[in-house]
């Protein structure tokens, strides 16, 4: 199951098929599942750690998730390191295993909320298929110069000079517009856009708001948040 590759690719055939973790617990917990989509430098990561913050959700990076599979001495590790720097994505079934071993290691937490996931269509369909369809889809909107502001601010900060090609921003935003076209229709009525260009603060009050109609729906939670509570989450 890969993603814009070859099925004869042989990395992607060295690896194993299908989701190979039991996922029942996952859906019969009854935890809400929350996806955030967006661009490069909209903001996920920061915004998936506020809401977990606040409701106690475990977040899952997706990024991260990957990351510390390739830190393995595996053979498995390897093959999605060399996939990576081929400019490959992780394959569709590779993907949802990680993310459903996380769940699966945190099911303590009253939720989860998962940041660059899916990152195209075919990842969301195996999720839905294998663990359930998430309750909620928040996409992170902003314009295609303020993407390539951070980006270019984000590359400035962590090296004080300039290291990512102008044009290879360009390249990451059209090919994420290009998937993201078909993960935003897949999903429809899931799918709550939130303007991500204000302030962090603002950007989160307004997650939370959406989020909150959400969970109307599963006992136990306290969606009422005071401006003082909200405060908390910027200390």
């Amino acid at each position: 199951m890969g993603n814009c590759i070859k099925p004869s690719d042989p990395l992607i055939a060295s690896l194993p098929r299908g989701v190979n973790v039991d996922t029942k617990a996952i859906k019969e917990s009854g935890l809400p599942i929350i996806f955030v989509i967006g661009g490069p430098g909209v903001g996920k990561r920061t915004l998936c750690a506020q809401v977990a913050k606040k409701y106690g959700f475990h977040d899952i990076i997706s990024t991260d998730v990957i990351q510390h599979e390739m830190s393995k001495r595996t053979e498995k590790a390897l093959v999605l390191a060399r996939l990576i720097s081929k400019g490959q994505l992780v394959p569709s079934n590779v993907e949802v295993e990680l993310i459903a071993m996380k769940m699966l290691e945190h099911l303590n937490k009253k939720g989860f909320i998962v940041s660059g996931f899916p990152r195209q269509r075919s990842e969301g369909k195996l999720f839905d298929k294998e663990v359930r369809p998430p309750d909620l889809v928040l996409m992170l909107n902003v314009r295609n110069s303020v993407m390539s502001d951070r980006l270019m601010a984000r590359s400035v900060k962590t090296t004080e000079r300039f290291l990512t090609d102008f044009e290879y921003i360009k390249a990451q935003i059209k090919d994420f517009h290009k998937r993201n076209k078909l993960i935003v229709k897949y999903y429809g009525k899931l799918v709550v856009v939130i303007d991500a260009e204000p302030e962090t603060m603002t950007v989160f009050e307004k997650a939370c708001q959406v989020i909150d109609n959400v969970l109307v729906n599963f006992p136990g939670f306290e969606t009422t948040a005071t401006a003082s509570t909200m405060a908390e989450m910027f200390e």
